[in-house]
């Protein structure tokens, strides 16, 4: 069986791509072979790991600046091959795009696979949707808001953004480490793992912590991600004086070990689909501050807490301060992979729930 995967923001290290590979690389690929879109930018990295595991990667003209190229390219591949699924993920309609040029392509099974609540191009998924529903054959939701929002009243499966949770487990040796690494001491430490766009609303999360250092000089800050805003937020962050109190890890592998060390986690998003990266948090026993705007479904532990947008920075700050009280690390992190897992995150489960929903007949 031949399967088509597209990640239409691209292969860089973002959530919709952390999915993708995470699923890949958990599934019995037994009877099924994979190949992957190379469209807009793919990380070296990446490229390297889906190759490893018998991913063959289709280079096409950039979905955002060449679509109508994009679209010829993806629909002649398709037919070329003679695809049996085509797998692709986005937030909006405008996945319409990917299910046309499989519906032209001749493939029979198109799966849309919805991984936000909102999108940042309005106008153009208001006006592909009526298109966009008589397109695809499966759809699939990290959540059920994500999947409310992209299919309506229409079934979908929901299918969790299942993790590796042993490998974010609380080691107290790797805490150390990266600690002494960065230089943090006993200060506490503040983590953000997100891209720079606007929707992560990283200019509040700067005057968040402007308002921490008012009540403790010492604390630092993580700003784990990269992408087209950083250099703005990096100005910003020069212009309020806490620059130098900031350590920009730009992308990395090294999440899962970055955590170990850190000792709260915000995450003040306009708006969210199912947010990965808070079950990786929960996973590691650290107290997570989100933005109400974010879906109550990544709630899994009493580790998450929410505060409305509304609130000032001083509000948060008060309340990172509490939650970072909560420092029984090894007790949380095991407690909560294990609800994790009883909730349905994990991957190798999650990973057999995708290759029968591949296997399913039309």
């Amino acid at each position: 069986m031949k399967i088509l995967i597209i990640s239409t923001v691209g292969l860089s290290f973002d959530g919709i791509t952390s999915v993708v590979c995470e699923y890949i690389r958990a599934m019995d690929r037994d009877g099924l072979n994979f190949y992957v879109a190379d469209t807009i930018h793919t990380e070296e990295t990446i490229r390297k790991d889906l190759l490893s595991w018998g991913c063959k990667l289709v280079p096409l003209p950039d979905r955002r600046s060449s679509l109508f190229a994009y679209y010829r390219k993806l629909r002649s591949f398709i037919r070329k091959e003679k695809i049996d699924i085509v797998h692709a993920h986005g937030n909006s309609a405008t996945l319409a795009v990917e299910m046309l040029a499989a519906k032209l392509g001749g493939c029979k099974r198109r799966i849309a696979h919805s991984h936000n609540t909102q999108c940042e191009h309005v106008k153009a998924d208001r006006m592909l949707r009526p298109l966009f529903k008589h397109l695809y054959t499966d759809a699939v939701a990290c959540g059920k808001e994500a999947g409310k929002w992209l299919f309506g009243d229409k079934p979908f499966l929901v299918l969790n953004n299942g993790r590796d949770l042993q490998k974010f487990r609380f080691r107290d040796e790797a805490r150390k480490l990266v600690r002494e690494e960065f230089s943090i001491g006993e200060s506490l430490a503040v983590g953000n793992v997100a891209g720079f766009v606007p929707a992560k609303n990283h200019e509040f999360l700067l005057k968040i912590y402007a308002a921490l250092l008012e009540k403790d000089p010492d604390i630092r800050l993580f700003m784990i991600g990269d992408g087209d805003l950083r250099p703005r937020i990096e100005e910003k962050a020069k212009e309020l004086g806490i620059f130098d109190r900031i350590l920009f890890t730009g992308k990395t592998t090294r999440v899962p070990e970055i955590l170990q060390g850190l000792d709260v986690m915000v995450l003040p998003s306009l708006y969210e689909g199912l947010p990965l990266v808070v079950m990786e948090w929960q996973a590691a026993g650290l107290p997570s501050v989100l933005s109400d705007t974010v879906t109550k479904e990544c709630r899994v532990t009493d580790l998450v807490t929410y505060v409305s947008l509304d609130e000032n920075p001083e509000k948060w700050a008060d309340m990172i301060l509490s939650e970072a009280a909560r420092n029984m690390r090894m007790e949380q992190s095991s407690e909560a992979r294990q609800k994790l897992k009883e909730a349905g995150y994990d991957i190798k489960e999650n990973a057999a729930v995708l290759k029968a929903l591949y296997l399913k007949s039309n």
